[in-house]
C-alpha cells in the first residue's frame, strides 16, 4: 500500500476507536471438504479466532484445524509451496509487511467481493488485491507505572543507563521494532538501517527478548522489565488484566500495523477459506476483538460505543505522530532484517 493510501486509512481508523453439507446427507461434510487449516500465531489471537469466528464454520459442519508458528516460518512455507497443487494451508495470517512479501512471489490467490462479500465494507484505502485487513493498530512505548511514573518520552530514552537490564522486546516483532525504533535515528519507515543503528547502541543497556509477545507481559508482570516496545491493542489487553501499565506514542513517533488473511492459491478448501475469510469482517466479530484485544475495526459497518471507540482509536495528534510505511522497499530486506536481529542485536546480548 503506498503511503498516501495508509495514511488516508490512519485517519479514518483512528475515528474507530467454509463447506457445505452434501446434498442427500443433511448436517454431514465430506471429510476432504469439512476441514480448513488455519495458519495463525497462538495465544490470545487464536483464542479469540476459535471463539469468534470458528463458530461461522463449525455450524456447517467444518472442522477448523490450527497450524500455529511465528510469522517467519508461516511466510517460509507459503513461498515454498508456492508451486505444489496441494498447499498445507486454507488461511495464513501475516502482518501487512510479512504479507506484501508472499504477494510477490504469486503464493496468494486474488480476492474480490464476489468470494468475500464483506470486502465491500472495507475501508477503502485499505484494500489489496491479495488479502483482506482483519485489524489495526500502532506500535508505542508500553511501560510500568509504578516503576516509572514518569513516561519515556523518546526511543532515546532507552538508552538512559536507569534502564539497563528493564528493557524488553517480543522476538516475533523483530522488523516492527527495528522500523519503530528506528524513527529516533531519522528513519522515515522505507529502510530497517536506521533501527539496526539504535540497537546497535541499545546493546550495551542489555535489553531482553522474549519468545512471544505474552512473555512479554509475563515479564511486565514480574517486575523483570518495565517497559517494552508493543502494539497499543495488547497493552490495553494488559492493562485490563491488571498490569499497571501505561503507554505512549514517543516524540518521534510511531508505525502502523495491519494484520491481514490470505488464502493461498494451492488451498485445498478454497469454498471453506473464502467464507472464513467473509466471517473476519463481520461487523459482530470485529467490535469483539476491539473490545477483547484493544485492534480498530477494518470495516466502516462496525459500529463501536462511544468509550470503545475512544479506547481504541488515536487522537488527532496521535495520527499526525503515526508513520506508514513502505512496503514495497522494505519487503525486500526483511531477510536483512532477520539476519541482523538474530547473529548481530540478540548475539551481542
Amino acid at each position: 500500500m503506498h503511503k498516501s493510501n495508509r495514511r488516508s486509512f490512519l485517519k479514518k481508523a483512528g475515528g474507530l476507536a467454509l463447506a457445505p453439507a452434501l446434498p442427500l446427507i443433511p448436517g454431514f461434510a465430506h471429510a476432504a471438504d469439512g476441514e480448513l487449516i488455519v495458519g495463525t500465531w497462538g495465544g490470545d489471537y487464536q483464542n479469540l479466532l476459535q471463539k469468534f469466528i470458528e463458530p461461522a464454520m463449525t455450524k456447517d459442519g467444518v472442522k477448523v484445524i490450527y497450524d500455529t508458528g511465528n510469522a517467519t516460518a508461516r511466510n517460509t512455507k507459503l513461498k515454498a509451496e508456492r508451486n505444489s497443487r496441494r498447499g498445507s494451508m486454507d488461511i495464513a495470517f501475516l502482518s501487512d509487511l510479512d504479507m506484501y512479501d508472499a504477494s510477490t512471489t504469486g503464493a496468494l490467490a486474488p480476492v474480490s467481493e464476489k468470494d468475500v462479500p464483506n470486502l465491500a465494507n472495507v475501508i477503502e484505502s485499505f484494500k489489496t488485491p491479495y488479502s483482506i485487513p482483519h485489524i489495526f493498530s500502532a506500535m508505542v512505548l508500553v511501560y510500568n507505572k509504578e516503576k516509572l511514573p514518569a513516561p519515556p518520552q523518546s526511543c532515546e530514552d532507552l538508552l538512559d543507563p536507569k534502564y539497563k537490564g528493564r528493557v524488553g522486546f517480543s522476538d516475533i516483532l523483530f522488523n516492527s521494532t527495528t522500523l519503530f525504533l528506528g524513527l529516533a535515528e531519522g528513519g522515515k519507515g522505507d529502510s530497517f538501517k536506521p533501527g539496526m543503528a539504535f540497537l546497535k547502541k541499545l546493546v550495551k543497556n542489555q535489553p531482553k527478548v522474549f519468545p512471544s509477545n505474552e512473555a512479554v507481559a509475563a515479564a511486565f508482570k514480574s517486575g523483570e522489565i518495565w517497559v517494552a516496545c508493543m502494539w497499543k491493542a495488547r497493552a490495553l489487553q494488559w492493562r485490563d488484566a491488571g498490569l499497571p501499565l501505561g503507554f505512549v506514542i514517543p516524540k518521534e513517533g510511531a508505525i502502523p500495523v495491519t494484520f491481514e488473511g490470505a488464502v493461498p492459491k494451492n488451498s485445498r478448501h478454497k469454498d471453506n477459506a473464502w467464507k472464513y475469510m467473509d466471517a473476519l469482517l463481520e461487523p459482530e466479530g470485529q467490535v469483539q476483538f476491539a473490545r477483547a484485544m484493544g485492534y480498530a475495526p477494518t470495516v466502516k459497518n462496525a459500529s463501536l460505543p462511544p468509550d470503545l471507540q475512544e479506547r481504541v482509536g488515536f487522537t488527532e495528534d496521535e495520527l499526525a505522530r503515526i508513520h506508514p510505511y513502505d512496503l514495497k522497499a522494505l519487503a525486500s530486506h526483511r531477510a536483512d532484517s532477520l539476519n541482523f536481529w538474530n547473529k548481530e542485536f540478540k548475539a551481542a546480548l
